[in-house]
């Protein structure tokens, strides 16, 4: 939630009434419109400073000002003596973007203390209500809180949030108890307390809904919770007509600032076969300080098919594979280098067998290290420069069933030039050491052997260039030789690219955009041509207006002087959005290659596909896709929803098949504010943990770099 009730009202009011204190601790007399400094204004139909009595009253559309911070009242009474500021009367408080309403309001500027009674808030977009508010140093209460996103007036709502108390800690999380969500004046989930920061977006809850062909009908529940901000996750409790109660569990835990701890679990027992189906995850992530970073990892997919079978049920595909994987893992980052060390272990299931939960181990890396010299210069501040990439392993796989230690160094030379301001040509040379100590199964004692140590060189420049604000241009050349160690596979001479790609673009304002690019391979063709084309490609954009845009792509073949394929998308929507049209086209032809023609006589594939949206009435909304195979003359896929504007929320139904998934029923609602989202460890944790990237980790790895 953005602000629950009184979340920054409260920091905001004090700093308001520590202005009217400067204010009224000044000789003041009656008048009405009164300045008294140049940031504090006052202003009433009278303004009573009673000096025995201590006491200044404020009567008659009392009006305060401090920059963009406003109190109305009808009445407001201070103490001087007692420091007791008093407000009654339409009490309003108001800044650029929330507002409070109050029957009355009591506060000391002393104790820092007080209460306000029958309130009404507005941060957008929610809009709460109380009927008194202790104020107290650093927390407030609110009592008989009921808070909603919907505008509605009271027995209208579309939804509400009713609890018996809501403490709100220094603005940055609160503590709700009794809490019952209402859907209109139908009570639907109680929850006996939560605790959320008053800065999460996340809704406290979501479901959803659907079918499969192997779970059946299905309803799916969210429930996200929050200890504190730093201890927080979610449960799932899902119910699968054909399989029964599935139950699951997300938790982050962060341990310090640089330390994250990640656990998540799914499990469910099929009624059906009797079998308990499930899958979890344990990471850890941990930083001695800003350079020095490491992970433990643990990825287990239980049977090895429940990420198949439970799809719909996975909130974030990416916490387990089908692979079973362990991973420790280190990074030490410094300025100019970052070393990196891996220890890996990874188990794919034996299907061969009949037992489907049979791992056996695949591949194991006992290490991986890997250190990234960045690049460093060689001549001169901004001449040429220098960079250095080693990587050494030891590492086991299933096809070998030993361990085979590899070696690898690339040391490159580069260099940036920028001239006639336009022009940038960039380029790099690098030099390759690799080493292998035993052979792979399958290639010793033939006629080639991968072990031993091999060579390469490889060089890439690239010139871009823009001519003028319409035409830009773009040229590369690609050149990679290996000098020895030759294979089979390999051409006579060792290079393995040889390649000149180029790219052409003209851009028209917002108009239109059109791109040409091809490749041009100079390696010699066995029995062919000494040198090849790539497809020629063309790309057309035009956007005359905001109703209409097309696109174009074709791929040419230069040596078959023949269309290889085509696919453009016409999109038509109307000035306010009451209807909106698409249609798109795909064409391939299998005979066609760069090379020439591969065969002859086989079909070209056309295939189209049609999507039309339609206002409904006022809040509703019908969606209509369906794909066809033109070629032979069957369905593709078809998707028809109706979605629903409910206001501060929406919901959709939607209906789609297709020939791999078949039939599927889904229906969504969901919160208009607060989309919400997966459930995870932020992004500012992950750049603390990471820093600079560590290129040589690789894999699961990859997804903290």
């Amino acid at each position: 939630m953005k602000s629950f009730p009184g979340g920054g009202f409260f920091v905001r009011l004090t700093f308001l009434l520590f202005s009217c204190a400067f204010f009224l601790n000044q000789p003041v007399w009656a008048d009405l419109n009164l300045s008294l400094s140049s940031n504090v204004h006052v202003q009433a139909d009278t303004i009573e400073y009673q000096k025995e009595q201590g006491l200044v009253v404020a009567k008659g559309q009392v009006h305060i000002q401090q920059d963009l911070v406003h109190l109305y009242a009808d009445l407001i009474r201070y103490d001087l003596t007692a420091q007791n500021v008093f407000a009654e009367g339409h009490v309003v408080w108001q800044d650029e973007s929330q507002e409070i309403e109050a029957k009355s309001l009591t506060y000391n500027l002393r104790t820092k203390e007080g209460k306000a009674y029958d309130i009404k808030t507005s941060s957008p977009p929610w809009i709460s209500t109380g009927t008194e508010i202790d104020i107290q140093d650093r927390k407030i209460t609110i009592k008989n809180a009921v808070t909603t996103t919907c505008d509605y007036v009271e027995g209208y709502r579309h939804f509400y949030l009713s609890a018996d108390r809501i403490t709100v800690y220094s603005g940055d999380y609160l503590v709700a108890e009794n809490v019952v969500l209402f859907i209109g004046k139908v009570p639907v989930f109680y929850f006996p307390f939560f605790v959320k920061t008053i800065h999460d977006l996340r809704t406290p809850f979501s479901i959803a809904t659907g079918a499969t062909d192997y779970l059946g009908n299905y309803f799916l529940v969210t429930t996200n919770y929050l200890f504190s901000p730093t201890n927080y996750g979610a449960l799932y409790s899902d119910y699968f007509f054909r399989k029964g109660l599935g139950l699951g569990l997300r938790h982050e835990l962060a341990l310090n600032n640089e330390s994250v701890l990640s656990l998540y679990g799914y499990g469910i027992p099929e009624k059906d076969t009797q079998r308990f189906r499930w899958e979890g995850r344990a990471r850890g992530l941990w930083a001695l300080s800003s350079g020095l970073q490491g992970r433990v990892e643990a990825d287990i997919p239980g049977d090895g098919f429940f990420s198949q079978d439970y799809s719909v049920a996975r909130r974030d595909p990416s916490l387990v594979s089908t692979v079973r994987e362990y991973d420790i893992s280190a990074t030490l980052t410094r300025q100019q280098w970052n070393l990196g060390l891996l220890f890996r272990r990874q188990e794919t299931p034996d299907f061969s067998v009949t037992t489907e939960t049979n791992f056996v181990q695949s591949l194991q890396t006992l290490p991986q290290l890997t250190f990234s010299l960045l690049p460093q210069s060689l001549i001169g501040k901004n001449w040429l420069k220098y960079d250095l990439n080693l990587t050494g392993d030891h590492t086991y796989t299933k096809s070998n069933d030993f361990y085979v230690n590899h070696l690898n160094g690339v040391l490159g030379i580069s260099q940036s030039v920028l001239f006639l301001q336009s022009q940038s040509l960039f380029s790099r040379a690098a030099w390759s050491e690799t080493i292998q100590d035993l052979a792979d199964v399958g290639v010793a004692n033939t006629t080639a052997n991968n072990s031993g140590e091999t060579q390469q060189i490889d060089i890439n420049n690239t010139w871009t260039g823009r001519w003028n604000e319409f035409f830009n241009s773009t040229f590369t050349h690609t050149f990679s030789q290996k000098l020895n160690h030759l294979f089979p596979t390999d051409s006579p001479d060792g290079v393995r690219t040889h390649s000149f790609t180029g790219s052409l673009e003209f851009t028209g304002g917002s108009l239109f955009r059109t791109r040409i690019s091809t490749s041009f391979d100079l390696r010699k063709q066995a029995g062919g041509d000494s040198s090849s084309f790539y497809y020629l490609r063309q790309e057309f954009y035009l956007t005359p207006s905001a109703q209409f845009d097309y696109l174009g792509i074709f791929d040419y073949s230069i040596k078959a002087n023949a269309v290889k394929d085509f696919n453009m998308v016409l999109n038509l929507r109307s000035p306010h959005d009451m209807w909106r049209f698409r249609i798109s086209g795909n064409y391939v032809d299998p005979n066609v290659s760069n090379t020439g023609f591969v065969t002859m006589g086989l079909p070209p594939t056309f295939e189209i596909a049609g999507e039309v949206s339609l206002a409904l009435f006022t809040n509703y909304r019908l969606s209509m896709l369906e794909s066809f195979d033109v070629t032979n003359a069957k369905l593709e896929t078809r998707s028809i929803s109706l979605y629903r504007d409910l206001h501060d929320w929406e919901a959709e139904i939607n209906f789609a098949e297709d020939p791999v998934q078949g039939q599927r029923v889904y229906f969504k609602l969901n919160l208009k504010a607060f989309p919400g989202r997966p459930l995870t460890v932020s992004d500012d944790q992950l750049q603390r943990l990471n820093g600079l990237r560590n290129q040589g980790l690789t894999g699961a790895a990859s997804q903290f770099q």
